[in-house]
């Protein structure tokens, strides 16, 4: 917690949830989620706005839009991009909403939210990373270091995290890969100052299954319309793909969700765009909400339980 306590000095303390995904833990010294073992497996899915929401075989990808979509074994980034026509959804899982559903008292969503320990990536102090290289140009060499086998699975899975963090940012997007703690915490206070809270999905999840959730509209809590995002990736040590929206164009909401069990209950962080006019037409959100780019009608999703939303205080 020492960089924590010098570089944010009034922030408040994060849940244990977010300790957990920072390694943050008090006494936690042995960083065990490091290496090919700490590259996560899962079957592969689709981050429809960045929530593990959608399942996908690598044959059923065929988007079209090379430049303006990430596709990767695992996950897709969405962006502001449009997704082809062969994208192939998980039946009845909520990938995108609308922001008036927020409000609607009889709304509901159905998702999947995944375990904590479903991505065991460990987050390395500074000094090490910096030792360490993290380009495509070097991949041979990274496999080599911490002995991954080139042709399996796991160098797959690196080799996309590395490309999509050197992806150009899409517009309108200021995006950053954090390779430490100390690097995620400065790229966050650069654009939202030191008085910081950090947020992540918090679910009760003990099978992983997907289930029907009502959402709670009395405790809808806005977070504002200021955050940065980040993502948590697939590597062999802990990296966080993080971004920050220009302007006023998005805005974050923690919200309750009550399972159809009447027992199981979740505290989801959505984000929703308000202003999708400079989206492609063919974008998965429209085609899913069966609208049209534009300011009337903002486009929501969830985040999973690996991300974390960081807001000024």
């Amino acid at each position: 917690m020492s960089y924590w306590n010098s570089a944010l000095p009034k922030s408040p303390l994060p849940s244990k949830a977010v300790q957990q995904l920072l390694n943050l833990a008090e006494g936690e010294r042995s960083y065990t989620g490091i290496g090919k073992d700490a590259v996560s497996l899962k079957p592969h899915s689709i981050k429809t706005g960045y929530a593990d929401v959608v399942s996908v075989t690598p044959h059923s990808i065929k988007t079209g839009y090379a430049d303006a979509v990430s596709v990767t074994p695992h996950s897709i980034k969405t962006g502001y991009a449009a997704f082809g026509e062969e994208v192939k959804l998980e039946r009845d899982l909520t990938t995108f909403f609308q922001g008036k559903d927020l409000q609607d008292s009889g709304k509901t969503v159905t998702l999947r939210f995944l375990k904590l320990t479903s991505n065991k990536a460990t987050l390395l102090p500074r000094q090490v990373t910096q030792s360490i290289p993290f380009s495509s140009s070097k991949f041979p060499e990274i496999l080599t270091y911490f002995g991954v086998n080139p042709k399996s699975a796991a160098a797959e899975r690196m080799k996309r995290t590395i490309k999509d963090c050197e992806a150009p940012a899409i517009k309108g997007e200021e995006k950053y890969c954090a390779t430490s703690l100390e690097s995620l915490i400065d790229f966050t206070v650069s654009k939202l100052g030191k008085n910081v809270q950090v947020y992540a999905t918090e679910a009760e999840n003990k099978n992983e299954k997907k289930q029907e959730y009502s959402i709670d509209i009395t405790g809808v809590l806005s977070l504002g319309d200021r955050s940065v995002v980040c993502h948590k990736e697939n590597y062999v040590y802990g990296v966080f793909y993080c971004h920050k929206f220009y302007g006023t164009t998005t805005r974050a909401y923690m919200v309750p969700l009550v399972g159809v069990d009447g027992v199981t209950k979740a505290k989801a962080l959505a984000v929703c765009h308000i202003d999708t006019t400079a989206w492609n037409p063919k974008h998965l959100a429209f085609q899913v909400l069966k609208i049209k780019p534009g300011n009337t009608i903002p486009v929501c999703h969830f985040l999973d339980t690996t991300s974390l939303l960081w807001v000024p205080i």
